[in-house]
């Protein structure tokens, strides 16, 4: 399986990395056995006490404490179920799938996962209303070369019940360091979404009373992120992460955007997102 899902057994190979190497020299994989090989069956659950410091344009940026459920189940025929945590180095929404391709270093699944989630808008109705979560239907690629790894998706269907022919896309590189049983990374991506789907959630109907009429473009946002895992013991581990957001132009043109920074002080157009969690691995 590839580094960028976070599951037991890795903590368990970074407490004992360094300690075996390989005696017996492995057979090449053959490319077509890719298409009928599936993760190994199994995964994680773990519990977590999170205290967080962030928000942007869509959050106050206050101190936070959360309780966290984190974990994936990959199943022998290929089905899988992903909830990420804080700890997360590419897409930080859920995912559930099935695993079209698999091989030592590259990997293809078709995933159902969140493009955008809902929002509340305290506007007059006449000004937009409230906005509804946007699933979508795609396709994942993972790859890994060394230390970095690489993960793209591309999602032709994203919408929902109040409108359609949403896009979204992704890409995002990462870099990972290892240090006795301390797991260091750092990454950077960019989410795409088209101008339908963002018009949506931040454009203002020519029927508005209290804000202009505004079209939202499509548009990138950009992500940067660092962060470890260190195991504590065989089921307490210990993640920091940090990460900031850097928002599409027509998101901080918005005149909800903008509404929004005018009367809350502690709204920024940069997202930031800074997390310490202990977890209990199940």
């Amino acid at each position: 399986m590839l580094s960028n899902q976070i599951n037991k057994p890795v903590y368990a190979a970074i407490l004992t990395c360094g300690l075996s190497t390989c005696v017996y020299a492995q057979p090449e994989p053959d490319f077509w056995d890719g298409f009928s090989n599936k993760r190994e069956a199994g995964g994680f659950l773990a519990l977590g006490a999170s205290m967080s410091y962030g928000g942007g344009l869509l959050s106050d940026i206050d101190t936070r404490t959360n309780l966290i459920v984190s974990g994936n189940y990959y199943f022998e025929n290929g089905l899988f179920i992903e909830v990420p945590g804080n700890a997360n180095k590419f897409e930080p929404s859920w995912a559930m799938g099935y695993n079209l391709y698999n091989n030592d270093d590259l990997e293809f699944d078709l995933i159902y996962s969140s493009a955008h989630g809902p929002l509340e808008y305290n506007v007059h109705p006449k000004d937009g209303g409230d906005k509804d979560l946007t699933a979508y239907l795609g396709l994942r690629m993972s790859a890994e070369m060394g230390n970095y790894q690489f993960q793209a998706i591309f999602a032709p269907k994203a919408d929902n019940s109040e409108y359609n022919h949403g896009l979204y896309a992704s890409a995002w590189l990462a870099r990972s360091w290892q240090y006795k049983n301390w797991h260091f990374y750092g990454s950077i991506g960019l989410q795409y979404r088209n101008s339908n789907m963002l018009d949506y959630y931040y454009g203002v109907p020519d029927s508005a009373i209290m804000l202009n009429p505004y079209d939202a473009s499509g548009g990138v946002n950009t992500h940067l992120k660092v962060g470890f895992t260190k195991p504590l013991s065989e089921s307490w581990v210990l993640d920091g992460t940090v990460g900031i957001t850097d928002f599409a132009s027509s998101i901080d043109d918005s005149p909800y955007s903008k509404l929004a920074k005018t009367y809350n002080p502690n709204r920024s157009e940069l997202g930031r997102h800074i997390a310490l969690t202990l977890s209990y691995v199940f």
